[in-house]
């Protein structure tokens, strides 16, 4: 039986890479193999999640600030099984000591990428943590035997320049996020918002990287044309509390619902008129994959890569340029906010269609 060691699960509560990683599980565990999880956040969740999958072990490790003991930890669980293949998806450089443990005991050694930059809130402490990056880049380059990413930037970010590397897809559950009008008449109902109401929505961590508080910006801005803006986020995060506390000292209690986590997030999708996404950075954003299929006109970030969009109802605009975001949330809205129907996203989004890659890839050694 193959044995598979990936890593790693940091954060049980639904983030985009872990997601993937989920995923892959999820198609790996039905083959002949046996999957060792890597966690810093095991918790009774987690432990529900794969009670009923032998073939699926969790493995606690320290997190990313105590290196000594997250490597031995690693090197330890290597010595004790006879991997076939190690898998790291990390977003930073410095994060290498999986790949110092694996390389030269494993057999295949695989690193993805899924970020295009440090999500640190504190500029002196990103600062430090791109240092780290830079100087963790060789050591990750000499360590692995495969290069995967999400998109182009992620690569040279984690990568560096001049490195071969694969990119393959993030991908969702295309038929979960078809438009359901029955969802929007629920969600609307449930929030107290009118037919009338024009809602824009985000989903994501509430993290630097996200630049949540442009949006409270765009709102303020928005509301001088569209009296009736309204804006739903979705999602958790360190950044949390100071986005209520901003929301308050501008007086748009009324105009921004702060919702926290949700596990059925399309819903939401259904109850929105458009969808933005404001970030700094993004490996490349699977919710941007979310809302056009669900339909939805879209405003990207121009820091977000291109390829994310995929609909004729996407825009890309400087976050930092309110008028501009402005301007371009009124031309989207003109298409009509009644009438949508789900964007066909030509199989490529699909995680149906990806499951061969991943039967491919680790169980067929084809790289």
């Amino acid at each position: 039986m193959k044995k598979i060691l990936i890593g790693y699960i940091s954060n049980t509560k639904g983030s985009g890479l872990d997601n993937y990683i989920f995923q892959l599980v999820d198609v790996l565990k039905r083959e002949e193999v046996q999957i060792d999880l890597l966690s810093s956040a095991i918790d009774e969740e987690l432990k529900e999640k794969y009670k009923q999958d032998p073939n699926v072990r969790l493995l606690p490790i320290n997190r990313i600030p105590q290196p000594h003991k997250r490597y031995k930890q690693i090197k330890n669980y290597i010595n004790e099984n006879q991997y076939d293949i190690a898998y790291f998806n990390i977003s930073e450089a410095f994060d290498c000591f999986g790949n110092l443990a694996s390389y030269g005991r494993v057999p295949v050694t695989i690193t993805h990428s899924h970020a295009s930059g440090n999500d640190n809130q504190n500029r002196i402490k990103r600062y430090i943590s791109k240092i780290a990056h830079i100087i963790g880049r060789p050591i990750l380059n000499q360590h692995t035997n495969y290069r995967f990413a999400c998109s182009d930037i992620a690569a040279k970010w984690l990568f560096g320049k001049n490195k071969q590397y694969r990119v393959i897809r993030n991908t969702i559950n295309s038929k979960k996020f078809i438009f359901n009008n029955a969802n929007r008449v629920e969600i609307r109902k449930n929030l107290n918002l009118s037919d009338d109401d024009i809602v824009l929505g985000f989903v994501g961590n509430l993290t630097y990287s996200k630049n949540p508080f442009s949006l409270i910006a765009l709102v303020k801005e928005l509301k001088r044309k569209l009296p009736k803006t309204k804006l739903l986020m979705i999602g958790d995060g360190p950044l949390k509390d100071e986005i209520i506390k901003t929301i308050k000292e501008e007086s748009l209690e009324n105009n921004i619902y702060v919702l926290g986590k949700k596990f059925d997030v399309e819903k939401y999708y259904s109850a929105m008129d458009l969808f933005i996404l404001p970030s700094n950075f993004e490996g490349y954003g699977i919710v941007g994959v979310e809302a056009q299929v669900n339909g939805l006109p879209c405003l990207f970030s121009k820091n977000v890569p291109n390829s994310l969009s995929f609909s004729n109802k996407a825009k890309f605009y400087d976050p930092r340029n309110l008028k501009e975001g402005a301007e371009k949330v009124v031309q989207l809205l003109k298409g009509g906010r009644n009438h949508r129907l789900s964007f066909n996203s030509n199989i490529i989004y699909d995680i149906e269609d990806q499951k061969s890659e991943f039967i491919d890839m680790f169980i067929n050694d084809k790289f």
